[in-house]
């Protein structure tokens, strides 16, 4: 129990708008949800740390009649990058819009605000592994929402979100912090996925990989890799590479292709040992002067990327959620 509180708020918020055929969503709510900051080690040792406040919005398509519950539906939750929540014209919104259209909620999740984050600085304290917890606490909460059909609820990470969405999707770490939940169907877009955790191919969803095979930011490789991993365990993994895109290809408000300073850590393959996490090459922890650090990445908006991802995606859905 957090904060002394017996349930978890659910809605702070609500906003219901005219039903209208082109319209992305009829009702809007802000929810509370409760979460955790524990270090990378002890959320590897299943000690949840910190309990945190945070919250999320949720967009339901379809709304109710008038003054009574909307209805059941599906719902993908969205875990943004480590650049926080997007514009108007980012891919968190350009993600929901697509989805909200198709008939399917989404509920974005901020990470940083209830932390007290709100630049580069803040957003190093939290690993993005961590954010595993804030995936389950939004499946928790949204699993007892009476507009969520809790059999269909979907989790999807963009970058510094991709491990919420690719490790809420293993048995060792849904046992120790899924409350018995578990997710229908999980989704990386441009994820991290250069560390090898113990028994991380031992799945319990559907997952689905979507990157930019040109990547120099967050690499194509090592997630190729885990999904190799997966598929010769015989798990449902499925990824999908796109040919000349790059981080953040599905954001019309990066604008075009273009070289960034940014020393990233992405591409150094690691692994979980007895002593934490260490290079796989020398089994040693990670140094800032390791030549596996890049300070120089490419990012822009791909726009036919960008319609083959949400094409891509929604076919990957129907087939594995909404069927």
């Amino acid at each position: 129990m957090f904060f002394g509180r017996t349930a978890i708020t659910f809605a702070v918020l609500s906003t219901a708008f005219a039903a209208q055929a082109n319209a992305q969503f009829a009702v809007m709510q802000e929810i509370a949800i409760e979460s955790s900051t524990p270090s990378v080690d002890d959320f590897l040792k299943g000690k949840p740390g910190e309990p945190v406040l945070i919250a999320g919005h949720l967009r339901l398509p379809k709304a109710g009649p008038l003054g009574q519950v909307a209805p059941k539906q599906p719902v993908v939750v969205l875990m943004h990058g480590a650049g926080g929540q997007s514009p108007w014209n980012g891919y968190i919104h350009e993600w929901s819009r697509v989805l909200n259209e198709a008939g399917i909620a989404t509920f974005n999740v901020d990470s940083y605000s209830g932390r007290g984050i709100f630049d580069s600085k803040g957003v190093a304290k939290l690993p993005a592994l961590v954010r595993v917890m804030d995936a389950y606490a939004a499946l928790k909460a949204l699993s007892k929402h009476p507009s969520v059909d809790a059999d269909k609820i979907v989790v999807m990470g963009f970058s510094h979100g991709g491990p919420a969405a690719l490790y809420s999707n293993v048995a060792r770490f849904q046992k120790m912090y899924g409350n018995g939940l578990k997710f229908a169907a999980n989704v990386s877009v441009y994820g991290l996925c250069g560390v090898k955790y113990r028994e991380d191919e031992e799945t319990v969803s559907p997952l689905l990989i979507l990157h930019g095979t040109d990547e120099d930011f967050v690499p194509y490789a090592p997630c190729d890799d885990y999904a190799t991993r997966l598929a010769k365990a015989g798990k449902d993994v499925r990824i999908i590479g796109y040919p000349n895109s790059f981080h953040i290809f599905d954001s019309p408000a990066a604008g075009e292709v273009k070289k960034i300073k940014f020393n990233t850590r992405a591409g150094c393959m690691q692994e979980e040992s007895d002593q934490g996490i260490v290079m796989r090459d020398t089994h040693k922890p990670l140094e800032a002067t390791n030549t596996c650090y890049k300070p120089e990445v490419t990012i822009g908006h791909n726009p036919e990327t960008t319609k083959k991802a949400h094409a891509d995606a929604l076919a990957w859905l129907k087939e594995k959620v909404l069927k």
